[in-house]
This record gives structure tokens, sequence and C-alpha cells, in this order.
């Protein structure tokens, strides 16, 4: 045999034992992936987290009432009243829409801060000033603010929505609009004021039924447990067996 045929044939053996080699490793990885795999498939998929509930969301029976629906400068405006303390105001500007829940207790205050604003004097001596009364929802980032820009004695009013720094959008608004906006967020807070103030009273005179009812039956059960007749003594067993004392004769 020619030292060429030798070569060719070590080479082919040397090939074929790496082909072994090679489909027995893959069979041994085969092996010990499978009971991997099974073990994955039928394991139980983790649960995805739930999304915790928001704590500021209103309750689903929670009553609205709509007090405005109306538009100032570019910008869409609608105002509810709800029974549970708060009002809302979705605004809704060119490119974006921004919506509120105030207590009726900060847009009181936020309501008399505005209207002090909007009432100070401007004088055309006086220097280029700005005013901003503002307020925030509760428990977020989100705020609802009224400006106000006196230069020379005129001044530019604009409502200012914002989510946070980076998604605010501003309304310039008409003096006369500023008014109306004041007075549309009063009245929501009044009828806000009132719903929750007769829901208060409707619970408390629930509760007060609920005491008086249980009162009234204690106080039934109380006198039909003294009507009831006393029960007779009880009788004291005798002996049957004692014997009887013997009779003493009289004296004579």
């Amino acid at each position: 045999m020619s030292p060429g045929v030798i070569a060719i044939t070590r080479f082919s053996v040397s090939i074929q034992y790496v082909l072994r080699r090679s489909v027995a490793a893959c069979a041994v990885v085969c092996v010990c992936a499978a009971p991997r795999q099974a073990g994955a498939q039928s394991g139980s998929t983790p649960p995805a987290s739930a999304t915790p509930a928001n704590p500021f969301a209103p309750a689903a029976t929670t009553k609205r009432v709509s007090v405005s629906k109306a538009v100032f400068g570019d910008a869409g405006m609608i105002v509810n009243a709800r029974d549970d303390g708060y009002i809302e105001v979705a605004a809704a500007g060119p490119n974006k829409t921004i919506f509120l829940q105030l207590r009726a207790l900060a847009a009181r205050a936020w309501i008399d801060s505005t209207q002090r604003m909007i009432k100070a004097r401007a004088r055309k001596a006086d220097p280029p000033r700005s005013y901003r009364s503002e307020v925030t929802e509760y428990g977020s980032t989100t705020t609802m603010a009224m400006t106000r820009a006196v230069d020379s004695g005129q001044s530019q009013f604009a409502l200012v929505f914002s989510e946070n720094p980076q998604s605010s959008f501003t309304v310039p608004i008409e003096p006369e609009e500023a008014d109306v906006f004041v007075a549309i967020i009063r009245k929501a807070e009044v009828q806000s004021s009132k719903m929750l103030e007769k829901t208060d009273t409707t619970a408390a005179r629930a509760a007060d039924s609920a005491r008086a009812d249980s009162a009234a039956a204690a106080k039934k059960k109380k006198k039909s447990a003294a009507k009831r007749p006393a029960s007779p003594p009880a009788k004291v067993p005798t002996d049957s067996t004692a014997k009887p004392k013997p009779a003493v004769p009289n004296p004579a």
C-alpha cells in the first residue's frame, strides 16, 4: 500500500472518529437538556405582577354631576362635581389632555387666591410683574394654575396645566374668561360640598336608625324577660325509709 493511500485512510478514520465523538456529545447534550425542558414546560408559569390599585381612584359608586363643558382660548374644559368631596377638571389642549381630581378644600383655597390675584389693581407706573395662582392634585404632581402678566397697566391671563415640567401647556385667555373659569370652579366646589354633606347626613341617619332599632330590640327583650313567671320553689325530697317517732304518753 502506498504512503498516499495510507495517509488518506488515516485521515478518513480520524474524520469518522471526530464525527462519532460529535454525535455522542450531541446525544448527551440532548438527553441532559430534555429533562430541563420538560421541567420548564411542566412547571407553572410565575404569575405576572398585578398592577397596584390606585388609592386615589374614585369608588365605583361615586356620583358625578356635570357642571360645565366650555372652551377657553384654544382648549376645551370639562368640570364635574363628585359626591365624595372632589371636583374633576379635564383640559384638552392642542396636543395634550390633562385630568385633575381636586379636593373641594384645595379648590376653595385656589379660588380665593385666584380672585385676589385677578382683582389686584394694576397701575401704568408699576414695573412689569407677573402673578401665579396654582393648585396641585393630592398625591401627584399634576397642577392647574392661572397666571397674570401686568405691563403698563395692561393684564394678560393664561391657564397652565401640567403633569410634570416636561408635559405642560399654556392657554392664553381673556380677562373675562378668567372670571368665568373661576366662577365655574366655585360652582363645582359648592356642588361637591353639598353632595358630600348630603351623603354624610344620610349615612348618619342610617347609623342613628340602626342604633335606635338595636336599643328598641334590647328593651323589648328585657321586658319579656321581666314578665316571665317565677319558677316554683324546689320540693324537698322526703325520706320514705325514716322510722316514725314513738308517741309520747301524756303524764298522769
